[in-house]
């Protein structure tokens, strides 16, 4: 399955999270990992895949088990030498890749750090199995088959206890599991059982943009998966949504909103112009560039971008990663919004779109652009010349 709109997902990993729940929880929201499947087939690692559709506490969810086929089954893949050559090997595309590439280095870094030896030299012991290698590629090809932008989560639950590995017992959190819990939003639980693995835990390190309780937007669809531990409910909730779109409804009155200011003279106009699509794709509202004459009568600009109160985050972020500026002025802005309505209509077999205006009792038209440009396009015309000589609206 791929989804041709730009999605968002929020992930309710209060119960617990492991990569076997996130693939079936992306399962039931519809993606089919036959193709991923074929995929490790064709890279010579033959495995078997089963996503079941079972009940918990009277819900129903997918639970999800990867082995090993018994017919052929590889040596294990146990250091980065071995397991990023087959992710470089394996057809996907270049995102999916690079993310799982990189999760892999970061998991390997982790795991130096805790036994104290280069990451090069890590024995990945239980994570070099089959099963890890399709939970962490599959977690980043699934987002890609439903076009999501975004991930959000609820805070890490904190558990306790002890967990047999390799190495013998040792306490809960894993040792890998807290290195990579370390900066994250942690909230107390009862649990007494290990409720995040250490690679659901690299999967939020990974994967989550932020830590935030819920989410406020059009909620699409809902998945459910199950872990194989049968203790407690063990299921991890993902929510597919997202946010109210260009064409929404607005009545007048006021809200509030971040300006984000910064003097720039260091940029191109090829590197401003790559800014400006990034902080758009990034959630902003509006973002503009005022041209001056700056310090040392350097040519410059100062650019202005408007973002909802709930983007703020990650617009300052792309606004820092995408300018390398070294300060941002950032202000809480009211706006006064008028009343508007978009109109749609099918007009010889094209879909109109104006907004509806109203001001002092009176109400104004104008076209949507995207409008125009189809019209355009059809009658070989402009965009001006067609909205200096049509109507934008005629019942």
């Amino acid at each position: 399955m791929a989804s041709a709109t730009m999605n968002r997902l929020y992930l309710d990993i209060s119960k617990g999270i492991s990569g076997d729940m996130l693939i079936s929880c992306l399962s039931d929201l519809g993606v089919d990992f036959t193709r991923l499947k074929n995929v490790f087939i064709n890279s010579g690692v033959n495995l078997e895949l089963h996503i079941d559709t079972v009940q918990r506490n009277a819900v129903t969810g997918r639970q999800t088990l990867v082995k090993e086929s018994e017919v052929y089954a590889p040596p294990p893949l146990r250091t980065l030498n071995q397991i990023l050559p087959l992710i470089n090997s394996m057809d996907l595309s270049p995102p999916v890749r690079e993310k799982s590439v990189l999760a892999f280095k970061k998991l390997a870094l982790v795991e130096g750090k805790v036994h104290d030896i280069p990451m090069e030299k890590v024995h990945f012991h239980e994570v070099g199995a089959v099963d890890t290698l399709f939970d962490i590629i599959g977690a980043f090809w699934g987002l890609e088959r439903l076009n999501i932008e975004e991930v959000t989560s609820c805070p890490v639950p904190w558990f306790r206890g002890e967990v047999e590995i390799c190495h013998g017992k040792t306490p809960l959190p894993a040792p890998a599991t807290l290195e990579l819990m370390k900066g994250k939003p942690v909230r107390a639980t009862e649990f007494d059982w290990e409720i995040i693995t250490p690679t659901g835990a690299l999967l939020v390190d990974q994967l989550v943009n932020e830590f935030k309780d819920g989410f406020t937007g059009i909620l699409q669809d809902t998945g459910l998966g199950f872990g194989s531990c049968c203790k407690g409910f063990n299921g991890l909730r993902g929510f597919l949504w997202h946010k109210a779109d260009q064409w929404q409804n607005k009545e007048s009155g006021r809200d509030e909103v971040y300006a984000l200011t910064s003097n720039i003279d260091h940029m191109t106009g090829e590197e401003l112009g790559d800014f400006f699509d990034k902080i758009m794709q990034s959630g902003a509202l509006d973002v503009i560039y005022l041209p001056g004459i700056m310090k040392k009568g350097r040519a410059g600009g100062q650019i202005q971008v408007l973002c909802r109160i709930e983007d703020l985050s990650r617009v300052r972020d792309v606004f820092f990663k995408y300018t390398l500026t070294l300060g941002i002025r950032e202000a809480k802005v009211s706006r006064t919004l008028l009343p508007r309505k978009v109109l749609s209509k099918d007009i010889d077999g094209s879909d109109i779109k104006v907004k509806k205006i109203s001001l002092n009792q009176k109400e104004y038209f104008r076209w949507e652009m995207e409008t125009l440009k189809d019209m355009a396009d059809k009658e070989d015309d402009s965009t001006i010349g067609l909205r200096l000589k049509s109507t934008p609206w005629q019942d």
